[in-house]
């Protein structure tokens, strides 16, 4: 994805996005925090929210755009970062994206030294089963990066599994035909270890550069924790 496009994807976050996102934060922040209110964070001097000991990842069965089966086991063997958008998504997703792929960039660049696949994937999970159809999920993750993957389900197997996370969304209809909508969603990205356990959150505004010096601090401090993944 070339510079120009990604820099047209950050500009297209709009007064929406800044007022909507804004007051919401606080809510959804509210709400993840009331799911993993048992759950203790640690300061690593991050800015995004590490948990004292990683969670496991709730049960879920959900289809990857190439048509496999996309579980919680699917999340085993490395680092994932996981957000929850949907590709007609016009001003939140776009920009997440974006910074994921830079964060991407940043970290293959500098990799973590004696650290193996310490660049996470990215997933990428449809909010909008009615009209996020597979090939429509793969075409739009190629504009980004063919490298992401996406994942998509029932209305019931994604409300299951948003549910169990904190994620939340909600269609308004832009007229009374019922037929047009946008989805107002959560916007957080969930670091997933190699063992398929929630490590941490990253709450928005997302920096790309913040984002990777985040997961490398979480790499190298924890990597030596008996557990830590």
């Amino acid at each position: 994805m070339s510079e120009r496009v990604i820099a047209e994807h950050h500009r297209s976050s709009t007064r929406r996005l800044i007022t909507g996102i804004g007051l919401a934060l606080v809510v959804l922040g509210a709400l993840w925090f009331s799911v993993f209110r048992t759950e203790k964070s640690i300061d690593l001097g991050t800015t995004a929210t590490v948990l004292a000991e990683p969670r496991p990842f709730p049960a879920f069965t959900l289809t990857d755009h190439q048509g496999h089966s996309f579980t919680e086991k699917s999340l085993h063997g490395q680092w994932t970062f996981l957000y929850f958008g949907y590709t007609s998504c016009p001003d939140v997703c776009p920009p997440v994206l974006a910074t994921l792929i830079q964060t991407d960039r940043i970290l293959r660049e500098t990799p973590v030294p004696g650290s193996s696949r310490s660049v996470p994937r990215v997933v990428f999970v449809s909010l909008d089963p009615e009209r996020d159809t597979k090939e429509r999920i793969m075409r739009y993750l190629s504009r980004f990066n063919p490298d992401f993957l996406g994942a998509t389900g029932t209305e019931e197997e994604i409300r299951n599994l948003t549910r169990q996370l904190g994620v939340t969304y909600h269609r308004s209809y832009k007229d009374k035909s019922g037929e047009d909508y946008i989805i107002d969603h959560s916007s957080f990205i969930l670091l997933t270890t190699p063992q398929g356990r929630i490590r941490a959150t990253f709450f928005p505004p997302h920096n790309p550069a913040a984002v990777a010096e985040d997961f490398r601090k979480i790499l190298a401090i924890l990597g030596n924790r008996r557990g830590a993944y």
